[in-house]
């Protein structure tokens, strides 16, 4: 079923008419629907397979002017670097990092789809945080679907964050993505696990999935009432061949693995089509007796904290920044 959206951000899916949340502030009913209206470009290219048009397409269209418009609200300072052999950038804030940051640094796993998101969005997702946190942050570029499947991804990080605990404390590690990257965040710590090495301090997911086992009701409805920039097919990409059940894939499919997770921030919005596995994990968390904490924003979308500019991701950043402060040694 398609679903099309009324100047006063009212969305109609058939008969039923879904209006604009009150609690989404102006700007965010006017960036839900401006991030509408560019779905068809990704139409074509997401059906056909054209990885490269559809990379480029998300750049060109979304990740690219996000980024010119973060570095104009968020001054840092940007360097090119590797760890453990993987590319990577590293942000930091243009004041320099807090004394009391100083010994810590973020890993950013940036979204995309598990296909996309390398260079733009990764610094689209490093930038705001390492400026409102007044942290170092370091984004991955890890090995992208579908010229390489899983666990090409979680053995990137492994390798970088391996690197980075030559001079940091596990404690003073903490780990986050938005999409792909929130899937990641909990994957590489389950992939951690498995291979002897120690737990970050804290991890952060912003409308992540890691229980790729199962759906929710979020699903279906946050496709028709978000935005959505790529095919569920092309999503899965990075996953072909995998089993959802395993762990390593899917974290929540083993209360084992979940009571052995740091503390854990999931963010998340009402018309995220990950929305129930955000609940679902922070129900898994909690059970588990992990310090788990869920922020769900009213009318906002899948991946909202790529507007930089919009006061809700603004609230996100903060409450990311401060999670991190609070969990880190």
């Amino acid at each position: 079923m398609t679903s099309a959206i009324d100047p006063n951000g009212t969305i109609r899916i058939g008969d039923l008419a879904v209006p604009a949340s009150d609690f989404a502030s102006d700007a965010a009913r006017r960036e839900l629907a401006r991030l509408r209206k560019l779905k068809p470009l990704y139409v074509e290219a997401a059906a056909s397979g054209d990885v490269a048009t559809l990379r480029r397409l998300l750049d060109e269209h979304e990740a690219k002017p996000a980024l010119a418009r973060a570095r104009a609200l968020f001054p840092v300072e940007v360097e090119a670097a590797t760890f453990g052999g993987v590319p990577a950038d590293v942000v930091t804030p243009a004041g320099g990092v807090a004394l009391e940051n100083e010994g810590r640094v973020l890993v950013n796993l940036h979204g995309g789809g598990f296909f996309a998101g390398a260079g733009a969005r990764a610094l689209l997702e490093a930038v705001p945080i390492a400026a409102v946190g007044r942290i170092k942050v370091v984004t991955l570029d890890y090995r992208l679907a579908p010229e390489h499947l899983f666990p090409a991804a979680s053995e990137d990080i492994a390798a970088a964050y391996q690197a980075l605990l030559k001079d940091h404390r596990p404690e003073a590690v903490g780990l986050y993505g938005c999409s792909a990257g929130a899937t990641l965040s909990a994957e590489a710590v389950a992939w951690f696990q498995s291979h002897g090495l120690p737990r970050p301090g804290a991890i952060a997911m912003v409308c992540g999935n890691a229980a790729r086992m199962g759906q929710g009701d979020s699903a279906g409805l946050g496709r028709e009432l978000g935005v959505v920039s790529s095919t569920p097919s092309n999503m899965r990409w990075y996953f072909d061949g995998s089993d959802p059940r395993d762990p390593l894939v899917s974290p929540c499919a083993s209360p084992a693995v979940m009571a052995q997770f740091p503390p854990t921030l999931l963010v998340s919005a009402s018309r995220d089509f990950f929305l129930s596995h955000s609940a679902y994990m922070h129900l898994q968390l909690v059970k588990a007796g992990v310090p788990a904490e869920l922020c769900v924003w009213d009318g906002l979308w899948h991946g909202f904290v790529w507007s930089p500019e919009l006061p809700e991701s603004r609230d996100a950043y903060g409450i990311i920044a401060r999670f991190f402060a609070r969990h880190l040694a």
